[in-house]
Protein backbone atom coordinates (compact mmCIF):
# COMPACT_ATOMS: atom_id res chain seq x y z
CA UNK A 1 0.00 0.00 0.00
CA UNK A 2 1.54 3.20 -0.77
CA UNK A 3 2.49 5.44 1.87
CA UNK A 4 0.31 8.43 3.38
CA UNK A 5 1.74 11.65 2.69
CA UNK A 6 -0.16 13.13 5.56
CA UNK A 7 1.50 17.04 6.65
CA UNK A 8 2.83 17.12 9.96
CA UNK A 9 3.23 16.11 12.77
CA UNK A 10 1.76 19.28 14.34
CA UNK A 11 0.97 19.72 18.56
CA UNK A 12 -2.31 19.01 18.91
CA UNK A 13 -3.06 22.41 20.70
CA UNK A 14 -5.48 24.75 19.75
CA UNK A 15 -2.85 27.58 18.09
CA UNK A 16 -1.03 24.95 16.11
CA UNK A 17 -4.37 23.53 14.93
CA UNK A 18 -5.69 26.55 13.88
CA UNK A 19 -2.58 27.40 12.00
CA UNK A 20 -2.01 24.27 10.61
CA UNK A 21 -5.52 23.83 8.76
CA UNK A 22 -6.39 27.25 8.43
CA UNK A 23 -9.02 27.52 5.67
CA UNK A 24 -9.19 23.60 5.06
CA UNK A 25 -13.05 22.15 5.87
CA UNK A 26 -12.36 18.51 4.85
CA UNK A 27 -9.73 16.56 5.06
CA UNK A 28 -8.33 13.18 6.71
CA UNK A 29 -6.14 13.14 9.97
CA UNK A 30 -3.99 10.91 12.80
CA UNK A 31 -3.75 11.31 16.39
CA UNK A 32 -0.92 9.69 17.86
CA UNK A 33 2.87 10.74 19.21
CA UNK A 34 5.99 11.05 18.31
CA UNK A 35 8.36 8.18 19.24
CA UNK A 36 11.85 8.73 20.54
CA UNK A 37 13.14 7.22 16.86
CA UNK A 38 11.12 10.03 15.26
CA UNK A 39 8.28 7.58 13.93
CA UNK A 40 4.77 8.82 14.34
CA UNK A 41 2.42 6.15 16.00
CA UNK A 42 -0.74 6.31 14.96
CA UNK A 43 -3.42 5.72 18.04
CA UNK A 44 -6.66 7.00 15.79
CA UNK A 45 -7.41 7.73 12.66
CA UNK A 46 -10.06 10.14 11.75
CA UNK A 47 -12.06 12.57 9.26
CA UNK A 48 -13.93 16.01 9.07
CA UNK A 49 -16.56 16.53 6.20
CA UNK A 50 -17.08 19.96 6.70
CA UNK A 51 -14.54 21.36 9.52
CA UNK A 52 -11.71 20.29 9.84
CA UNK A 53 -10.47 22.70 12.23
CA UNK A 54 -13.00 22.21 14.77
CA UNK A 55 -13.40 18.63 14.49
CA UNK A 56 -9.78 18.57 15.74
CA UNK A 57 -9.99 21.27 18.52
CA UNK A 58 -12.50 18.62 19.55
CA UNK A 59 -10.13 16.06 19.95
CA UNK A 60 -7.75 18.23 22.25
CA UNK A 61 -5.99 16.24 24.80
CA UNK A 62 -6.76 12.99 23.54
CA UNK A 63 -3.16 12.63 22.26
CA UNK A 64 -0.02 14.94 21.55
CA UNK A 65 0.46 15.20 18.22
CA UNK A 66 -1.69 15.27 14.80
CA UNK A 67 -0.74 14.34 10.80
CA UNK A 68 -3.17 15.70 7.90
CA UNK A 69 -3.68 15.54 4.10
CA UNK A 70 -6.72 17.87 3.11
CA UNK A 71 -9.11 17.13 0.43
CA UNK A 72 -11.84 19.19 -1.47
CA UNK A 73 -14.25 16.61 -2.30
CA UNK A 74 -15.94 14.38 0.94
CA UNK A 75 -16.19 11.06 -0.99
CA UNK A 76 -12.46 11.04 -1.42
CA UNK A 77 -11.39 11.57 1.91
CA UNK A 78 -13.66 8.94 3.01
CA UNK A 79 -11.80 6.55 0.73
CA UNK A 80 -8.54 7.68 1.94
CA UNK A 81 -9.59 7.60 5.52
CA UNK A 82 -10.49 3.81 4.95
CA UNK A 83 -7.28 3.16 3.39
CA UNK A 84 -5.35 4.37 6.15
CA UNK A 85 -7.40 2.29 8.68
CA UNK A 86 -6.77 -0.62 7.12
CA UNK A 87 -3.36 0.18 6.98
CA UNK A 88 -2.81 1.00 10.94
CA UNK A 89 -5.87 -0.70 12.77
CA UNK A 90 -5.00 2.04 15.11
CA UNK A 91 -6.38 1.39 18.92
CA UNK A 92 -8.26 3.99 19.20
CA UNK A 93 -10.33 2.92 16.05
CA UNK A 94 -12.18 -0.55 17.33
CA UNK A 95 -15.00 0.32 14.55
CA UNK A 96 -14.81 0.83 10.28
CA UNK A 97 -14.85 4.87 10.22
CA UNK A 98 -18.03 6.06 8.69
CA UNK A 99 -18.99 7.83 5.49
CA UNK A 100 -20.14 10.90 5.05
CA UNK A 101 -24.00 11.46 5.78
CA UNK A 102 -26.58 10.96 2.59
CA UNK A 103 -22.87 8.73 1.08
CA UNK A 104 -23.57 5.43 -0.40
CA UNK A 105 -19.93 4.97 -0.72
CA UNK A 106 -18.58 1.60 0.46
CA UNK A 107 -14.94 0.83 1.29
CA UNK A 108 -12.44 0.23 -0.94
CA UNK A 109 -10.59 -2.32 0.87
CA UNK A 110 -13.58 -4.38 2.08
CA UNK A 111 -14.85 -3.84 -1.10
CA UNK A 112 -12.39 -4.01 -4.21
CA UNK A 113 -14.69 -3.01 -6.81
CA UNK A 114 -15.19 0.55 -5.42
CA UNK A 115 -13.52 3.14 -7.31
CA UNK A 116 -10.28 4.40 -5.97
CA UNK A 117 -9.77 8.10 -5.03
CA UNK A 118 -7.47 8.75 -7.92
CA UNK A 119 -10.11 7.82 -10.48
CA UNK A 120 -12.77 9.92 -8.43
CA UNK A 121 -10.32 12.86 -8.31
CA UNK A 122 -9.96 12.49 -11.93
CA UNK A 123 -13.55 12.70 -13.08
CA UNK A 124 -14.45 16.23 -11.09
Amino acid sequence: MQEARLEGPFRLMVDDVRSATRGRTCGVYALGALRSDGLFAVSFIGASYDELNQDLCAKIGTAPHFKYKAFADPEVAFLELCKLFHAFHPSGNPFHPERPKGSRLRCPVCDPSVRRPEAIARRR
